[in-house]
């Protein structure tokens, strides 16, 4: 009878006492949007460690060449246009290429996830890129998109 009792006690006393947890309580906040600001400063960064991992002489077979788009002196809108050809430009060209000095620009990765994402905010149809532009080579045309890019993030608000 006692045992009973005693056990009845601890079930009574075990059930009454609150239930705490480790877990944080739940919030409201969603994921804010990526802002533009967001966007351009990881884009900024990516293209550094892009440059800084590509070579700067590459053997014969494995030289890219990219459209010599115009990246100094544009305004919003221009620039917007830009970043949907520069990321057709390395879709184009560059993505799909499976040697390790062009892991950077796969579709599955930060820099172009980024630029995909800044051009699905901003960009409504994509103009293509004249065909009848020189060409660079891709390190230059990664040293003057970074540039482009860092105008861009100086200037957003």
């Amino acid at each position: 009878m006692m045992k009973t009792i005693l056990l009845l006690a601890v079930a009574v006393f075990v059930s009454s006492t609150p239930v705490t947890t480790s877990v944080k309580p739940h919030t409201d906040k969603t994921p804010a949007r990526h802002t533009d600001k967001a966007l351009l400063g990881e884009l900024v960064d990516e293209l550094i460690v892009a440059i800084k991992d590509f070579p700067k002489v590459l053997p014969k077979e494995k030289l890219i060449f990219l459209k010599d788009l115009q990246m100094n002196g544009l305004d919003h809108k221009e620039r917007e246009v830009l970043f949907c050809q520069v990321e057709q430009e390395l879709k184009t060209k560059v993505s799909g290429l499976s040697d390790a000095i062009f892991d950077h620009f796969r579709t599955d990765k930060k820099l172009m996830r980024n630029l995909n994402m800044y051009n699905k905010y901003h960009v409504k149809t994509c103009k293509p890129v004249d065909e009848k532009q020189d060409e660079i080579p891709l390190h230059d045309f990664l040293k003057k998109l970074l540039t482009s890019v860092k105008i861009a993030f100086n200037q957003v608000k």
